[in-house]
This record gives C-alpha cells, structure tokens and sequence, in this order.
C-alpha cells in the first residue's frame, strides 16, 4: 500500500473521518458526504470537493494501485465496489489457492447454457460463478437534453427519414423525456466470471462475448439478427485455446475500426484497467488505429506492453477468471443500441489522452473532414463548400479562425492535437467524427446527413452531446453508399449559427 501525505493543517477537520469511512463503504459514504453528512457544516463546499477527490485517490492508490487515476484526476468515475461487499476477500483467497475454483454445478448433457443479460441479478443469485468487482452509477445527464440545432429541425429529420425506422429519438421525443432515453443505461458494471471463455461465436458475435459452460452473457443487444441473444456451447474444435489466469477481456464489436475502438472499446480498457488487478492481462484489437492508442496508453504510463494479448480471432481465449465491463441494465426493444457513448466514458477518455487543454485563444481551426473522392458519402460539391466557408469567414472580421482539411491519413497522436485545435467541425457522416473526443468541451460540430440507404446514425450527436458540445445537423442529397450533395444554404445556415456563438474578445 502506498502513503498518502495529506498537508492535514490547510485541509478542514472531517477529512480523515471521511477517508475512513469510504475506504469502508465507498460510493455510498462519498454520496452522503457531498450532500447531508458534511453539506454546510464544518467543510466548504470547495473543500468537500477537494475532500471527495482525497477520498477516492484513498481507495484508488489503497486498492487498485492504479497511480495514474489521481494524477489524471479520474478518481471519481469508479466505485471498487468489491472492496467492500466482500468479494476482494474472495478473490484474494482464490489467488492464494492457485485459482482453484470449484465447478458450480454438473451441466445434463441435454441442457443449454443459459444466457444472461442482467449480469448483477445473475451474479447475485449465482456468487459460485463470479463477482460484481465495479458498480459505478453513470454521471446523470443534463435535463432538459439539447436536441440537434437545424434551421428547421422537424424538416429536416423529414427529409433524412429519422422519424420512423430506427428513428432518432432527439426527432421524436421532448428534451426531457430523451434526458432519459440517451443513454437509457444508468451504471458502468463490472464483472469478473470464473473459468470463462472469450470468443466470436460464429454469425452471432460480437467479438470478445464472455460465456461459460453454464452461461453466455450478453450484456447488451448488439443487432437486430434473430440470434443476438443465442448461448454459446462451449465446443472448441478447430481453434485453439490461449489460457490465462486473468484476462482482462475489452474486446467489442468493429475491432480495430477507429470510428469503434476509440468511443466504445478505449472506455472499456480504461475502466477495466481502473478496478482489475494490474496482475491481469488485457486482451484488446490489434492492427490500425488501436496499435496506435496502446502505444499512448503505454507512454503515459496506464498499462505496460507485457500485459497486452493481441486479440486474434482464430483462437479462444480462457482464464481462470475473465473481467468484462458493460453498461446496465440490458436494454431490449426500441432502446437498442442507446447504451453507448454516455458522459461518464467520453470523460474518462478525454481526461485520460488529453495532457494539455489548449486555451480559446489557441483553438483557431475550422476543421473541414474530408473524405476521398472515391469514397461514400464524400461531397461532389465540396470545392463550392469550401468557398461559401471562406467568403463566410471574411464576412466575420471578429473571428480569426482559419480553415484546415482533415483526411485522416496521420498518426493518432498527430490527429488527437489538430482535433484539439479546432473551434468548429464540418463533416459528412463517417468516422472521422469520432474525433470530437478530443476536441475541448464547448466545441461546435456541423455533421452533413444523407437521405436514404442505411439509416443516419444517431452516434455522433450523442457523443457530442456527451462531450458538451453544441451540435447541427445539415441535409445533402445522397446515400449512405453514395457520394453526397451537401445543401449549401442549409449548411450556410448552420455555419454562421455557429460563429455567432462565439464570443467576442
């Protein structure tokens, strides 16, 4: 355990209580603390906040001996629930047994395994199978939800058809009412599972699905295929079988694909890496954009190259104990896929790769993504586009901004600081936009929609949302497979709605 020094004469009186007390009963004592125990007594607000953030760097530098969380200052965005319900007393016995854990039950040779989508009411009822190691209650949205800025929003969400299949929900529900719909999951839970597996499962994946002998969990619906939430039968033949004593399991769907890697994988890693001991290996996407954000997690010194398994589709991954982290509850229905990108991961990503926030004066960029000519959703007219933003820019003498192309085709690490500079982003849908991750919150995000094939997707609005970001959406005539004609006067619109958003020096 390492020492925490506290300069105990600048700090007010009921400091080392409140450590005390939530090294013993964690997220639930720190909750108490911020609101009726200490509120307006012998702590300031200030110093409850400054007490708080004490308070969890106790716990993380006790227990996960995870440093780089109080130096990032992501403390508070985990709870290390299994410190005090009992289950690290668990798992340390079975470490000091040589991980030797009993099978739970005999399964008849007729009997499916079972597939579990609540994994806390699972593991409550079933504690033989594995633990609940983090419990972690997601920051709560702002209510009422900003919705899309358009000049007409109800038009527009007409013409791109978001208002009936897969419709977006900021189309169709009140600000209040979508408070509570995106995300609909309220808790980041994590699990550890015994003698478990990590595997594709044929047509019905995705990639890095948890199951046992005795259960499969699915934490989340993942598609619309008949068989999302099919078992998986623990029959191996034809692949081979990589074994550990703990795998730390972060791998999802798009693999290394940087429009899924970095918002929903990378938040996975972190939070894994966060409450797991740091004895666990971490199997994660190897290849493209992924290799590149380990070698940054390595360099600011997160995890360390020996612990990384490259992920490798051909082979089975088994471990004594398998930790896998989800949000929860499951969501059925019309809430499919509206557990991503939620405030808490897109925080704990930003905090975790940004080192320097820029100041206003710094961020003069605006970033225009442009996709190859030869690709979907590219603009024909993206020449007259960048025109109109020039003239619109001489037009605003106050701004000082200045225009950049962004093609993608740079490293991470150099993509992560153009992003950074950037005030405002104009881009045709695609996966470049997931680089408003890095982009300070408060940025503006100008996202060109397209008219028919697959169904715009509402992701980038949420994350830009999650972000705290201002986010338009602008028509263009097109497909999702097509190359697209972005409506100048609306994006026109849309632009100088932005620069009149910016304040004056």
């Amino acid at each position: 355990m390492k020492i925490i020094r506290l300069n105990v004469k600048r700090r007010c009186l009921c400091t080392t209580i409140a450590i005390a007390l939530a090294l013993l009963f964690g997220q639930w004592m720190i909750e108490r603390l911020q609101t009726k125990l200490f509120s307006g007594r012998q702590c300031s607000n200030s110093q409850i906040s400054e007490m708080t953030e004490v308070v969890h760097c106790a716990s993380a530098f006790a227990f996960a001996n995870s440093t780089w969380i109080c130096s990032m200052n992501l403390s508070h965005y985990f709870d290390w629930t299994w410190y005090r319900n009992g289950d690290y007393n668990r798992y340390l016995k079975i470490k000091a047994s040589n991980y030797a854990i009993p099978q739970p039950i005999t399964l008849n040779a007729y009997q499916k395994p079972l597939v579990v989508n609540d994994v806390k009411l699972y593991l409550s009822t079933h504690p033989q199978e594995g633990f609940i190691v983090d419990d972690f209650r997601q920051l709560p949205n702002t209510v009422p939800h900003s919705l899309p800025i358009a000049k007409n929003l109800s038009q527009t969400c007409h013409e791109l058809n978001l208002t009936s299949f897969n419709a977006w929900l900021s189309c169709v529900l009140d600000p209040v009412l979508l408070a509570r719909r995106i995300p609909a999951t309220t808790h980041s839970v994590t699990i550890g599972i015994f003698n478990a597996f990590v595997d594709r499962s044929s047509s019905c994946g995705p990639e890095g699905t948890v199951y046992t002998s005795y259960a499969t969990f699915r934490f989340q619906k993942w598609s619309t295929s008949p068989c999302h939430n099919s078992p998986i039968s623990a029959n191996h033949t034809g692949k081979t079988v990589e074994s550990y004593d703990e795998l730390l399991d972060s791998v999802g769907v798009g693999l290394s694909d940087h429009g899924h890697f970095a918002p929903q994988q990378l938040p996975r890693i972190l939070r894994l890496l966060a409450v797991t001991p740091s004895s666990s290996k971490l199997l994660v996407a190897s290849g493209g954009k992924a290799d590149q954000f380990m070698d940054i997690l390595v360099e600011r010194s997160i995890v360390t190259r020996d612990r990384i398994v490259p992920y490798d589709k051909n082979k089975i991954y088994q471990a004594k104990i398998v930790y896998r982290s989800e949000t929860w509850p499951y969501l059925p229905g019309d809430l499919y896929g509206k557990y991503l990108h939620d405030r808490t991961d897109m925080e704990i990503v930003y905090r975790s790769l940004i080192m320097n926030e820029l100041l206003d004066e710094e961020r003069d960029l605006v970033l225009i993504v442009m996709r190859k000519p030869e690709n979907s959703r590219s603009l024909i007219n993206h020449d007259a586009m960048v025109n109109m933003i020039e003239q619109t820019l001489r037009n605003f003498s106050k701004t000082l901004l200045k225009i950049e192309l962004f093609t993608g085709e740079n490293h991470i690490k150099d993509q992560i600081k153009i992003w950074q500079k950037s005030k405002i982003v104009i881009a045709p849908h695609g996966a470049g936009l997931v680089n408003i991750m890095w982009m300070k919150p408060g940025s503006f995000v100008i996202e060109i929609g397209y008219e028919s094939g697959w169904t715009l997707p509402e992701m980038y609005f949420e994350m830009a949302t999650h972000c705290q970001h201002k986010y338009w959406l602008v028509k263009a005539r097109g497909a999702y497979d097509t190359r697209l004609s972005v409506d100048l006067a609306d994006l026109h619109w849309a632009f100088v709605s932005a620069l009149l958003q910016i304040p004056n020096k």
